[in-house]
């Protein structure tokens, strides 16, 4: 049988949960997929693809349609908080593992309310920072929870609160955070695109798009945090121009034009295994 129009696979499927991310990443990309496309596109069977998709529509990660699927959010938006937070969970880990170890005992850090960024507070903690900057409610929480918190000084950025990010966003919160100061300074967002001056970041709203570049000005050293997936990923306001960071944290999902795109920035490339380890991304020496 063939893989696309067989009933079984003759080699053993690639993860279920890595599979889906990259389905739900290429429908909120095109809008809509057919079945056949996304079977080619992971080489995997129609059958395997008729099962994530009942997976992720029942997560209401997408939505089924006849032959495929359809995107729950339009290409120029972006998907609710309790969606973003089930996508790439590994990988988000895995990236927050390894930028956290660019933090030295006794620094002032800030970090913005992308999900890709919530799982960097608890490896943070262990780092013995000694100020936490924030506008995202979920990591004031998880910086509450965390034993020993109370040694490390937590500075939360308030103004209008989002539930869709769960933080803090706009005017008021950006004028929190001009007043501020950091070491380092943390952020992600939606997408990453080549622009006519090199590259940029963009976000798909504007007040967020604002408040994150608040947090890249607070910090003396400033580091992006990126998957794969948000790379040439739709954007439409500026957040910031990628020569202006100093360390680009990525994972090893990213293709070679890719990672060119990202060095070509001047920042050091850092580019993580499922391990949480990193390697310079080609053409850095190592």
């Amino acid at each position: 049988m063939s893989r696309t129009g067989g009933h079984t696979d003759p080699r053993p499927e690639r993860r279920p949960e890595k599979r889906r991310e990259q389905i739900v990443a290429y429908v909120t990309r095109h809008g809509t997929a057919r079945v056949e496309d996304l079977a080619r596109l992971l080489d995997v069977s129609h059958m395997t693809v008729h099962r994530d998709l009942d997976v992720l529509a029942a997560d209401h990660l997408l939505e089924r349609i006849r032959g495929g699927a359809a995107a729950v959010s339009p290409s120029m938006s972006e998907l609710g908080v309790g969606q973003r937070r089930r996508l790439r969970r590994e990988t988000k880990a895995a990236l927050c593992a390894y930028a956290a170890t660019l933090v030295d005992a006794g620094a002032v850090v800030a970090v913005d309310d992308s999900t890709t960024l919530e799982p960097i507070i608890g490896p943070l903690q262990d780092r013995d920072p000694s100020t936490l900057i924030t506008h995202s409610l979920a990591a004031m929480a998880a910086h509450r929870d965390r034993t020993g918190a109370a040694t490390i000084r937590l500075i939360g950025c308030g103004g209008r609160y989002f539930p869709e990010t769960d933080s803090f966003l706009g005017a008021d919160t950006v004028r929190q955070l001009r007043h501020l100061s950091a070491d380092v300074s943390f952020v992600s967002t939606t997408s990453v695109r080549p622009t006519p001056g090199g590259a940029a970041l963009f976000h798909p709203d504007g007040e967020a798009a604002e408040t994150k570049r608040a947090v890249i000005d607070v910090g003396r050293v400033r580091v992006l945090v990126v998957d794969a997936t948000k790379v040439d990923a739709p954007g439409v306001f500026h957040v910031a121009d990628l020569a202006e960071f100093h360390h680009i944290v990525t994972d090893a999902d990213t293709t070679p034009d890719q990672r060119e795109l990202l060095a070509a920035s001047g920042a050091t490339v850092h580019v993580v295994g499922a391990d949480g380890t990193a390697r310079p991304a080609e053409g850095e020496a190592s």
